[in-house]
């Protein structure tokens, strides 16, 4: 058997970096490709409740999901299905269309007991779930001034007299 100068092991080592490579590039192209295919949708109430858990006990934090959530045509985020799966009644969650305000294609019913959105459009619409609570409405209202939630139209009278506030806000991703 003959060897050349560079040693036996030169073609594997060359097959371990060419690996490695094609490992690296698809990690980088996985996430865009999957946003552009709508493979990886995370769902709204999901990532609502694990916020909700998350700032219950930390009044006047604001969380942003990091990635969009995905409401499908005719997809409702209510405060009486989240209230299922956190410490908080359905009166102590508040909504707010955040930044689709003026979109038509979300509509809210934040009148007492039914604090809900609900996407009318025709197909799918990315956002970003904006989450803020404090220990009370009125603390909750002076906690969010000079923040993104200051601006948006927020009615939480339901959370008045019932201790824990929460509101829950659609952002651009």
């Amino acid at each position: 058997m003959h060897l050349n100068q560079r040693g036996q092991a030169y073609s594997t080592f060359k097959l371990l970096i060419a690996a490695i490579v094609a490992l690296a590039i698809l990690m980088i192209l996985m996430p865009i490709i999957g946003s552009v295919l709508q493979i990886f949708q995370d769902d709204p109430s999901d990532k609502t409740i694990e916020l909700l858990n998350d700032l219950y006990s930390k009044p006047e934090t604001v969380k942003i999901t990091p990635r969009a959530v995905t409401f499908t045509p005719e997809y409702v985020l209510s405060a009486q299905g989240l209230a299922e799966r956190v410490p908080l009644s359905k009166d102590q969650i508040c909504m707010s269309l955040g930044d689709f305000e003026d979109n038509d294609s979300f509509l809210i019913r934040d009148d007492d007991p039914h604090h809900r959105i609900t996407w009318k459009g025709t197909s799918n619409q990315n956002v970003k779930i904006a989450v803020t609570c404090n220990i009370s409405e009125d603390a909750l209202m002076d906690g969010i001034e000079d923040t993104k939630f200051d601006e948006w139209e927020t009615n939480c009278d339901i959370c008045d007299g019932r201790g824990r506030c929460c509101i829950v806000g659609l952002k651009n991703p």
